[in-house]
């Protein structure tokens, strides 16, 4: 690997370009460096890059457009073979020494992604670089009659640093024209995002890599001759550059705002209420148009109850519902609705009512194809991003990290690698700190999702850091590598070519958990009133089948490792009643009719009807502190574990089963395992 790349984006950058280039063929020799020069010729009409691409040396890259300075930065990055990278405009010039000061900056500061010069204009004055991060009263204070007064005054003084010696050590941002880059610091995509086409990608990649833990570096010893043109400051409507800036600022803002970032689930919310009124009104209409004026109300709830909403997460695609089953379930809706309304169900309405189905279901599927379409066209111009993490083992990670590079229309920008082993090398760059740290990284880097990646066991491992996620609303998912059958649905969600196990995230998923609570309360109360006929005949069996008292309490750990005693009805002789009693017992066990008193301790709030195994406290004591994430949730009389009616799993894939389903869980899933477990699941 070459000790040097240096990366020069030309537009019509006339004689300055010679004197550029040739800067750093001096200071690279001066150094005793082996290094490259990549240059991209940002689609130049007035032909020095060409004639400086001739020269030997460098590599030239000529666009057909102006692909803008970001996109055009990684485009040669890509190139690039240096470890380290050096970003230089094409009107700036190395001063002597400068390099030789950039390189030892970043030699002497191992957290150091990026070291900056002083930069010196043509009559003598330093640039204002480095600078403080934008605030609002500094943004309006430089594009606003706010900055005449004594407060703006201040606001762009704080901004620019006037008057302050910056820290060496550690500084905010520094502009893009003259920068030297740690390569382990940056994705392999290139520093820049390329939505910035001009203006702010310098500030966005300084803001990332603090968030990373890196530091930004400002070596005043370090001089670049700039030639600063200022063009954005021209505010007349008709000035590109202005517009470009203005643009730029709105990315920057809504990346790293931490008020939009905190209201993500507010925007969720009102997608989802948007989402559903644009069903109800369609349903309406189309039910006054096609059956008649007083049915139309009746059709469009019946409709409403029966349409599965398409997920709306920022993570993969779901599949789209199909037009015949959406068509089948709104006929059968439409009907039932129609009889509870008191209407007659006779052959004139029938052929109307098809008619409302079909053409509903082929509505509703052109306008959620409409609005992929559409969310394409948003994340062309920029917007619709979304931030993300990926985590767990460096080979998953690399092979996921590269199928999203290769699928940029997925709209995901990855931010950083988070290790599930910190002293596991390898993986993407950036890497970022470990996975107990995880809440905290994703809130720096302002990250909506993370995915995840790896086996089950891996999974497993990260349950607690996915819980602590949740619960700050950041959206969570796991690449699916078809180890977990039990947990896959039928038609997986699909991200970069991986079908995606979503894990729920926020306020949604809080208010599904209270409410299954709630309901499983109710249900429990419902079966113990039913079962008090036949606890007569329960409790004859049981003392048949042990020769002892039918109930016994077991001593088990419940949630937030809460002891309790488990309710259930002996079996067999043994002394937990769980053995033995010959083909009664075997009996009861096979239809689970030993396990029916824990329907008092679901409703006394110590278990709930499907979850985690319960286990006994001197298993508790020997689990790891990543297995005992499965006590953030109740246990349960059902789970994933009791599927198996041959009982062959071991205690350490017990442990992962139950993770995985406190990971995957949703109220779906619950009643899956309620239906498989009465009807009787058969191994494979």
């Amino acid at each position: 690997m070459l000790d040097l790349t240096t990366i020069v984006v030309a537009h019509d950058s006339g004689p300055w370009l010679r004197r550029c280039l040739d800067s750093v063929h001096r200071e690279v020799a001066r150094e005793g460096l082996s290094g490259e020069v990549v240059l991209i010729d940002n689609a130049s009409r007035d032909g020095a890059a060409r004639a400086a691409g001739a020269s030997p040396g460098i590599r030239l890259v000529t666009n057909a457009r102006n692909r803008g300075f970001g996109a055009a930065v990684n485009q040669g990055y890509r190139l690039a073979t240096g470890r380290r990278i050096l970003l230089l405009n094409p009107d700036a010039e190395l001063c002597e020494g400068a390099l030789g000061h950039l390189m030892a900056a970043l030699d002497d500061d191992p957290d150091a992604g990026l070291a900056a010069p002083a930069l010196v204009l043509p009559d003598g004055a330093r640039q204002e670089s480095p600078r403080r991060f934008y605030d609002l009263a500094s943004v309006l204070a430089r594009r606003t009659g706010f900055g005449r007064s004594r407060a703006g005054r201040r606001a762009v003084a704080r901004h620019l640093m006037t008057g302050e010696q910056p820290d060496p050590g550690g500084v905010d941002w520094v502009t893009g024209a003259a920068m030297l880059i740690d390569r382990d610091a940056i994705a392999g995509a290139g520093p820049f995002d390329e939505r910035y086409f001009l203006y702010f990608e310098d500030v966005d990649l300084c803001r990332r890599l603090r968030a990373q833990g890196r530091t930004v570096r400002y070596e005043p010893t370090a001089r670049v001759r700039h030639r600063f043109g200022r063009g954005s400051r021209r505010q007349v409507p008709w000035n590109p550059l202005l517009w470009h800036h203005l643009r730029s600022g709105l990315l920057y803002a809504l990346r790293w705002s931490l008020a939009w970032w905190s209201g993500r689930g507010w925007r969720a919310a009102g997608r989802a209420a948007l989402g559903a009124i644009g069903r109800a009104a369609l349903l309406t209409a189309t039910a006054w148009i096609l059956v008649g004026s007083s049915t139309a109300l009746p059709l469009a709830l019946a409709g409403l109850l029966v349409l599965r909403p398409v997920r709306g997460g920022r993570l993969g695609r779901p599949p789209l519902p199909g037009l015949p089953g959406n068509s089948a379930r709104l006929a059968v809706a439409g009907s039932a609705g129609l009889a509870l309304a008191g209407e007659a169900l006779g052959v004139g309405i029938l052929g109307p009512l098809a008619l409302w189905a079909i053409g509903s279901a082929a509505a509703l599927d052109l306008l959620r194809r409409s609005g992929r379409l559409l969310r394409r066209r948003f994340r062309r111009w920029g917007l619709g991003h979304t931030a993300c993490l990926v985590a767990g083992t460096p080979e998953a990670a690399d092979r996921l990290a590269r199928a999203l590079s290769e699928q940029p229309e997925e709209g995901l920008e990855l931010v950083g690698y988070v290790p599930l082993d910190p002293t596991a090398p390898g993986g993407p760059a950036p890497r970022l700190p470990a996975w107990e740290e995880v809440e905290g990284t994703a809130r720096d880097l302002r990250a909506e999702g993370v995915l995840l990646s790896g086996s089950a066991e891996d999974l497993a491992r990260m349950a607690e850091g996915v819980d602590r996620l949740r619960r700050a609303g950041v959206e969570v998912a796991f690449a699916l590598t078809g180890a977990e059958e039990l947990l896959q649905e039928r038609e997986p969600e699909q991200l970069a070519g991986h079908p995606l196990m979503p894990l729920g995230a926020g306020a949604e998923a809080r208010a599904a958990g209270w409410l299954t609570s709630g309901l499983g309360r109710v249900a429990a109360a419902l079966g113990l009133l039913a079962l008090l006929p036949l606890a007569p005949l329960l409790a004859a069996l049981s003392v048949v089948a042990s020769r002892r008292f039918p109930l016994v309490s077991l001593d088990r750990l419940g949630q937030d490792l809460r002891p309790f005693g488990m309710l259930r009805l002996r079996s067999g002789p043994g002394e937990a009643g769980d053995s033995g009693g010959g083909r009664l017992g075997r009996l009861m066990r096979a239809t689970h009719a030993d396990e029916l008193p824990q329907l008092w301790n679901v409703l006394r709030g110590e278990m709930s009807l499907v979850g985690p195994r319960p286990v006994e406290p001197g298993v508790a004591r020997d689990l790891e502190r990543w297995e005992r994430a499965r006590f953030r949730v109740r246990p349960g009389i059902t789970g994933m574990w009791q599927l198996d009616r041959l009982r062959r799993w071991r205690l350490e894939q017990m442990i992962a089963s139950d993770l995985l389903y406190i990971l995957r869980w949703s109220p779906a899933l619950d009643l899956r395992i309620l239906l498989e477990t009465v009807l009787g699941r058969r191994n494979p």
